[in-house]
């Protein structure tokens, strides 16, 4: 037997589960020594400008946070009044309306295995904030732009697109940020650059939304080691993009070995696969027989998600291996069922 097939496999968060660069572990190791000293603080110039770049957009339109997370919290705090909430989707627009206290509508999207926004006028035109994840979260549905761009024409407050799978699904508004107002973007380095646990976030809006978040921000709300990360972690774009590339192909083929099993596979543009399977009954089986098998994924009733039903579950798509090996178990708990 191969070491591999006895390592335990942990396909639940979906943080970036490739190896990182040595070089760039190693710069960013030579940072440990300053880690007496605070960040920069306030404006963060030199984070901006290194985000503002890679973006194509002014300094201006860049507030760092501490991971995307963050973004949501402070954008919720400022717009506040009716949440627009598309489920199933990401947990954290619902806890942090719960959290602010704020009346929220959640509008089910997911009918016979197709994701589509479905807001009406009537709930656009109420909504202080109104939150759309591309791709969304479980399902790995992207969301066309015309779609994006008929919601921001429409909504009578902000609306926040979450692209922090943006590297996966290579598609982005940010060119509409002055065009729209009422617009603002999240991004991430947690999924696609491997920094989950640096927490590096930022927001993307014109320059007055900017300072308008801000404002609800902690001064030095992104902490010394994940300023420093963002330069070095972007010199490395070439590799990342070559892994994002490699990951795709895993997901693609981990879809339709998933379907040919006789499970239903979403189709995803994320680094993650939605699978539906008959009834609570057989999730909960089948489940259970991953963990057995050292294989951990995210179910329908984690609080990973708000509006998935039971009969979800949600895998991290890791290294070719590690889907083979959930494919394989996968077989064989259908062969004895």
């Amino acid at each position: 037997m191969k070491p591999r097939e006895k390592e335990k496999i942990f396909l639940t968060q979906s943080y970036f589960k490739y190896p990182l660069p040595d070089e760039m572990l190693k710069e960013l190791s030579e940072e440990l020594k300053d880690i007496n000293r605070y960040p920069s603080g306030g404006e963060y110039a030199k984070l901006r400008q290194v985000l503002a770049e890679y973006v194509e957009v002014k300094m201006e339109n860049i507030l760092p946070t501490n991971g995307s997370d963050e973004v949501i919290e402070i954008v919720t705090r400022a717009y506040k009044g009716e949440i627009l909430i598309p489920v199933p989707t990401f947990s954290q627009y619902e806890a942090s309306a719960d959290r602010s206290g704020l009346t929220k509508v959640l509008v089910n999207c997911l009918h016979n295995r197709e994701y589509n926004i479905n807001y009406s006028a009537e709930q656009l035109k109420k909504a202080s904030l109104v939150w759309i994840c591309n791709p969304n979260n479980p399902t790995g549905t992207r969301i066309p732009r015309e779609k994006i761009v008929y919601i921001l024409q429409r909504a009578k407050g902000m609306v926040v697109v979450d692209e922090c799978n943006y590297e996966y699904l290579g598609e982005t508004v940010v060119d509409l940020i002055d065009k729209y107002e009422n617009l603002i973007i999240s991004r991430s380095f947690s999924k696609n650059f491997g920094l989950a646990g640096l927490r590096l976030g930022f927001a993307i809006s014109n320059p007055q939304n900017i300072k308008k978040l801000a404002a609800f921000g902690q001064y030095f709300r992104v902490n010394r080691m994940a300023e420093k990360a963002a330069a070095k972690v972007l010199k490395y774009l070439d590799y990342y993009q070559e892994v994002w590339g490699k990951m795709k192909k895993v997901r693609d083929k981990f879809v339709w070995q998933i379907n040919e099993l006789g499970f239903s596979a979403y189709d995803s543009k994320a680094n993650f696969v939605l699978v539906e399977f008959k009834n609570k009954k057989e999730i909960e089986k089948v489940w259970k027989y991953l963990k057995e098998k050292g294989i951990y994924t995210l179910a329908g009733w984690e609080n990973e998600f708000s509006g998935l039903d039971d009969q979800f579950i949600r895998f991290t798509i890791g290294e070719e291996w590690e889907m083979d090996k959930v494919v394989e178990v996968l077989f064989d708990y259908v062969k004895k069922n």
